[in-house]
């Protein structure tokens, strides 16, 4: 996994956050962009890979994927309180199954940068571009 300054870029758009990143293959694609969700909300200082959750998501196409694999992401946090430091994602044609490593958000331990209210469709992208695979997505705060 890259360095956090190298994970991925914020864009700017008005009202939300939105960032792009890139990774050699399709599965390390949405490795990073579940990473980069965490490292977005919470300061990765900290978080212990204590417990494991899991999410297999179904799609029919990579952006959809995406969307929906960050979505379900969010709402371990949000409804689980559970805060993830690395993300393994096995793939198949239509489908995702990814481990989250992490533990419970303890706010006396684990510093909030953002809060992030939801996924959006807006300006999303994921796919191959040449050699890499990229992803751009926008993120309702």
């Amino acid at each position: 996994m890259p360095a956090d300054d190298d994970l991925f870029q914020e864009f700017e758009h008005t009202g939300d956050l939105g960032i792009e990143l890139s990774a050699p293959t399709r599965a390390a694609l949405f490795a990073r962009a579940a990473t980069a969700l965490a490292r977005l909300m919470v300061e990765p200082d900290g978080i212990v890979a204590r417990d494991r959750r899991h999410i297999e998501v179904r799609a029919d196409t990579d952006a959809d994927l995406m969307h929906d694999l960050l979505a379900a992401a969010l709402n371990l946090f949000l409804a689980d309180a559970f805060i993830w430091r690395e993300v393994a994602v096995r793939e198949q044609d239509d489908s995702l199954a990814a481990e989250f490593a992490g533990e419970r958000f303890d706010p006396s331990r684990h510093h909030l940068l953002t809060e992030i209210k939801a996924v959006t469709y807006h300006q999303l992208e994921a796919g191959r571009a040449g050699p890499q695979w990229r992803a751009r997505i926008v993120f309702d705060i």
